[in-house]
């Protein structure tokens, strides 16, 4: 999570920081978005085909191994990311996303492994401790990204730098995985594997009736949420002209508060509210929330949006898993969460491509645009998910 957080602020700034070189005699002005906006699609794009592919192997091989693997490949990936840099090359640069995105699909065997040894009523608690690792990884990982992309701070830092770092930080979970982590999976099972499998879970996502309202309503919240934090960067980087520093010590701000909502409030509100009880107000408040994001024309302004929405949404994000979790059999959460981990991947590759052709203002479009899905998704939710559990 500390890899994932690292990075956040320093993508955005290879295009749109105000001293920004990196492939300026490649890119004409006029293609700047187009490439940015092609470069953060592939990440989740791969993802979209990996998600269900290591979820379907870790069914049949264990937890443990698909993690191993998968921590290889995001070291190569972001190795491969730094290289890019340092030799100006696109080819690189994009297969430095592609790969890391299908092994980032490990994620949904993390997700796994935790529902593999929880009961059903301590599911909101324990996926809410993976939101506080990632809250954690957000209060440290943007800092340290800014400060190790930051040559003021040290003469050989550059925005090089924090793609190696990341890359040790993966070779390091590897060794931790290999030494301590335990096999959670008690009972293997053969689930046939594809490379479109990612394609079969969309449609089955959207066609089995007790599962496609329910994943339409992750979808949308999901899309819209992507939208806020795939260009937030760009929008500080353009509005406020923020440098690396700045904007991850913004990121710090939201993770210290997703970390303490996922880590202490949402155990407390669990015991008394039910998941979808929580997801049916958090929703509503996240919408709104980044579409009020435009507004602000002070730092303290954005800060304070930032607080409410890091509450939201870590009070959210758990309880929203725990119902898609609830609709699986113990031997079938490896499956249902793959789909999950499709439908999220998906989700995420479609703001950059609309940003692409629709957002040229991108201080604007990108949160009134998700903002607006969220609500969409919240209206479904109260409208029907929520009457049909009742």
């Amino acid at each position: 999570m500390l890899g994932i957080g690292i990075i956040i602020p320093v993508i955005p700034a290879i295009f749109y920081a105000n001293d920004a070189a990196h492939f300026a005699g490649l890119i004409g002005e006029d293609k700047i978005r187009w490439t940015f906006c092609l470069l953060m699609a592939a990440f989740p794009f791969m993802q979209f085909f990996g998600a269900p592919i290591l979820g379907g192997l870790s069914d049949r091989f264990g937890r443990k191994r698909v993690i191993m693997v998968s921590m290889i490949g995001t070291a190569l990936g972001y190795s491969l990311f730094s290289l890019a840099l340092y030799q100006q090359s696109l080819i690189i640069l994009f297969l430095s996303r592609l790969i890391p995105g299908f092994f980032g699909g490990s994620l949904s065997v993390l997700f796994s492994a935790i529902s593999d040894v929880s009961e059903p009523e301590d599911k909101p608690k324990n996926f809410a401790l993976i939101g506080m690792a990632f809250g954690l990884g957000f209060i440290f990982g943007p800092l340290l990204g800014g400060i190790l992309s930051d040559s003021s701070h040290c003469s050989w830092f550059d925005l090089t730098t924090p793609f190696l770092f990341t890359a040790a930080l993966s070779i390091t979970n590897f060794m931790l995985v290999w030494w301590r982590f335990q096999e959670t999976l008690d009972v293997k099972k053969y689930t046939k594997i594809t490379f479109l499998k990612g394609i079969e879970n969309v449609k089955k996502a959207f066609t089995a009736l007790n599962l496609r309202t329910l994943f339409t309503i992750t979808f949308l919240n999901t899309l819209g949420f992507s939208f806020y934090t795939q260009f937030f960067s760009v929008f500080m980087y353009e509005k406020f002209q923020s440098n690396t520093s700045e904007v991850g010590y913004i990121f710090g701000w939201v993770g210290f508060w997703l970390a303490f909502t996922q880590g202490f409030l949402i155990r407390k509100l669990n015991s008394s509210l039910a998941p979808a009880s929580i997801v049916s107000k958090t929703m509503l408040v996240i919408g709104l929330g980044i579409i009020a994001m435009v507004f602000p024309a002070t730092i303290v302004g954005i800060l304070i949006l930032n607080f409410f929405l890091a509450l939201a949404q870590g009070l959210n994000s758990p309880n929203l898993l725990t119902l898609v979790s609830g609709q699986a059999q113990p031997e079938q959460q490896g499956e249902i969460l793959g789909i999950n981990q499709s439908m999220q991947s998906l989700a995420q590759i479609i703001p950059p491509l609309v940003v692409a052709i629709f957002g040229k203002n991108l201080a604007t479009f990108p949160f009134v645009f998700g903002g607006s899905m969220i609500i969409l998704g919240w209206l479904i939710f109260v409208l029907f998910f929520n009457k049909k559990s009742s």
